[in-house]
């Protein structure tokens, strides 16, 4: 049995979830805002004509090539030659003139990597007859591409580019700010319900995936404008990918397969540390070790559907709820796995997260409305549960707090409550003659009368309590400041006074008697503060009584 208490835990683990989302938002904002060198003729106005250059040999090359094609001016009038690269850097020369140069440089922890980049480069030097020369380089000898050669229109290029990716990267930026939102939700009832975890790891999963798929897109890099450190956006968002997808469906199928689950875990953030660390020192970069995060990848898929499996097999905690978390999460992992076969196979496409993509829709559409109804469900539960608690804490006729609040009270001060206070004991005379004369509705309205002077008196610097039939107790936290009380004191005095004088009619006067004595909570001895108390409290009550026999 675990030694830690499990506020103690639900506090770990909303500090860590927190720490890892903050963390996920900072290396995007960091994507986003750094500066990006070595990128000359930010004209990237990527559509369709019959021109081309044969681009078979330059789909998938190492090393360094150079190609070349005659082109005349009345080709080349009013287009521009588009094309998108990967991974390469590479200039281009018209009749020898340099005209652009691509080779995005970027702080070294954010690797050297840029994925995809449209680029639409202006013809006007063009000559009546020219030959562009483009000279390029791949990347550490990794494999680097060209595509779609053509002379278009460049606005109309960048306007077909920006249209096919808008859908798609919109999607994922709705996605993170959903996964923003659960992740908040999830938190806020993580003190009332353990579903408080689920949801929180679920929205957590959510913003990775989503920054993961927005940082795929070509669009991401092109209107950010720092391709390098979107990518390094996109290695460091896939390398959590398998921990959190761990996370979500360790919490959600019961914790099964506990030691499977932390192997994974660890080994993805081992992964992003040693994949930092090298990167920073420049002895390494992030694609090198892509194919770890790959296999983490197959892993935590096989470990999903496992527990999956062995969960429907079982019947343990398969809920509506959790049996729509399943299909979802079933479509999101097999879309995510599609996509991992596309790029290791090489089969061709620009968006590497397009399957993905697709699950995480099917997968916000499933529990997008699911979560929020959990999360509308325990706010509701919660604000009933509050009422509730403050319904078993509140007298009923007098609107105060009552025994059950006061004997709770008494347990914080034995539980290593500090500081001192003041008790005070207080006892409304005559209440049995106030019930034998006028009917016990009188007495109720008696101590209803009683109740709103204490309150009245004592109710801003202390907390009022209702004990018993006509018994009332006042705890004044922070005895530091005797004016405060005896400021209370007066008004209370006065204020009886006042009550009395506009009901003369009542032959049964109000009388409170009361004693106090000042507590210091270090010695949590409440008993022995009350029992003072209430001795002085008996003592003023006899010479009440004294008093008016005399007179």
């Amino acid at each position: 049995m675990s030694s830690i208490e499990p506020k103690t835990k639900r506090l770990i683990f909303a500090t860590v979830l927190s720490s890892c989302a903050v963390f996920i938002l900072f290396i995007c904002l960091l994507g986003f805002l750094s500066p990006s060198e070595g990128l000359t003729d930010y004209s990237f106005i990527p559509v369709n004509d019959d021109w081309s250059i044969n681009q078979s040999e330059y789909e998938a090359f190492r090393d360094y090539i150079s190609m070349n094609r005659h082109v005349t001016a009345d080709q080349a009038e009013d287009k521009s030659l588009c094309f998108i690269a990967k991974n390469v850097y590479f200039d281009v020369f018209i009749d020898n003139e340099l005209v652009y140069s691509f080779e995005p440089v970027s702080a070294d922890i954010f690797g050297k990597f840029y994925g995809t980049y449209p680029h639409a480069i202006d013809l006007r030097d063009v000559g009546e007859d020219s030959v562009i020369v483009i000279t390029a380089m791949t990347i550490d000898d990794s494999t680097g591409s060209f595509k779609d050669f053509k002379l278009e229109d460049g606005s109309a290029y960048m306007f077909q580019i920006i249209g096919e990716s808008l859908l798609p990267f919109g999607v994922s930026i709705v996605i993170a700010i959903l996964g923003v939102c659960l992740i908040l939700g999830g938190l806020s009832i993580l003190h009332s319900t353990d579903t408080g975890k689920e949801i929180a790891a679920m929205g957590l999963f959510a913003l990775d995936a989503g920054a993961w798929t927005g940082c795929s897109s070509i669009l991401a890099g092109l209107v950010i404008g720092t391709p390098v450190a979107i990518h390094f956006v996109n290695y460091v968002t896939l390398i959590l990918l398998p921990a959190l997808v761990v996370l979500f469906i360790f919490l959600l199928t019961g914790r099964k397969m506990e030691i499977f689950a932390n192997s994974i875990i660890g080994a993805s953030v081992l992964t992003l540390v040693i994949d930092m660390a090298l990167s920073a020192m420049g002895i390494s970069t992030y694609h090198d070790l892509l194919f770890i995060s790959h296999i983490e990848c197959i892993l935590a898929v096989i470990y999903s559907f496992l527990c999956i499996i062995r969960t429907v097999e079982g019947k343990i905690n398969l809920t509506g709820t959790r049996v729509t978390v399943t299909i979802a999460f079933v479509a999101v992992t097999t879309g995510g796995f599609v996509d991992l076969v596309r790029y290791m196979t090489g089969i061709p496409g620009l968006d590497s997260a397009y399957f993905f993509r697709i699950g995480l829709m099917i997968f916000i559409f499933l529990l997008g409305v699911n979560e929020m109804y959990s999360l509308i469900y325990y706010r509701k539960y919660e604000s009933e549960a509050v009422e509730m608690g403050k319904l078993a804490h509140t007298d009923s006729l007098t609107g105060l707090q009552n025994r059950m609040a006061f004997s709770e009270y008494e347990e914080k001060v034995k539980t290593g409550a500090t500081g001192e206070c003041i008790v005070v004991q207080l006892d409304v005379n005559n209440l049995k003659k106030v019930n034998d004369k006028y009917g016990h509705k009188a007495g109720d309205e008696h101590i209803k009368t009683a109740a709103r002077i204490i309150d009245s008196s004592f109710g801003e610097i202390g907390n009022c309590y209702r004990t018993g039939g006509d018994e009332f107790i006042v705890i004044i936290d922070g005895a530091d400041d005797p004016d405060a009380f005896d400021s209370a004191k007066d008004v209370f005095i006065n204020l009886i006074d006042e009550y009395n004088e506009a009901h003369p009619e009542y032959d049964i006067k109000l009388e409170i008697a009361y004693g106090y004595e000042k507590m210091d909570m270090v010695a949590h001895d409440v008993e022995k503060a009350l029992r003072l108390a209430d001795d002085k409290m008996y003592l003023m009550k006899k010479k009440m009584k004294d008093s008016k026999n005399n007179a």
